[in-house]
């Protein structure tokens, strides 16, 4: 929580199923970022990836690349929720790309780094965007019920 690892352009990724405390681990390392004066961005992968898409429609693509660029720690929330298309992982890959050893990201994600390959359709690709993200960070296995449905064994009907 000293947010050392945002000065040192470090990364985190948190990995784990659905429900286990990803996304509020790193909003919360997030909202450290800010207290101590850190420009930090949240948005999920597949935001991210869509806003990426639709600013080439109007010539705003450079623009919306620099939004992610410019923070000091960047937050794609979900990796691997879904498949990213081919168009869109070329997207994803500029940012990480851009921003390795210029800023910091947390990354969240429920599949393995080994099986980034499936997300992105491109073992080389994934390769290379893995490669930039593990290569400066600290990498946290998240396991346990999921928050959502611990208490789902109470409310059974007898």
């Amino acid at each position: 929580m000293t947010c050392r690892f945002i000065k040192e352009a470090k990364n985190i990724v948190f990995i784990g199923k659905p429900g286990t405390g990803k996304t509020h681990l790193s909003i919360s390392i997030g909202i450290k970022g800010l207290q101590k004066g850190y420009k930090v961005l949240f948005t999920s992968v597949g935001e991210m990836l869509k806003n990426l898409h639709s600013s080439k429609a109007d010539n705003s693509y450079c623009k919306k690349v620099k939004e992610y660029l410019e923070p000091h720690l960047l937050i794609l929330d979900e990796l691997g929720f879904k498949k990213i298309p081919d168009y869109s992982a070329d997207d994803f890959f500029d940012i990480i790309s851009k921003r390795y050893e210029e800023g910091s990201l947390i990354i969240t994600t429920n599949k393995p780094i080994d099986q980034w390959g499936e997300i992105f359709s491109d073992n080389i690709l994934a390769s290379a965007i893995s490669d930039r993200i593990v290569h400066h960070s600290v990498i946290i296995r998240v396991s346990g019920p999921s928050f959502r449905t611990k208490d789902m064994e109470d409310k059974k009907e007898v």
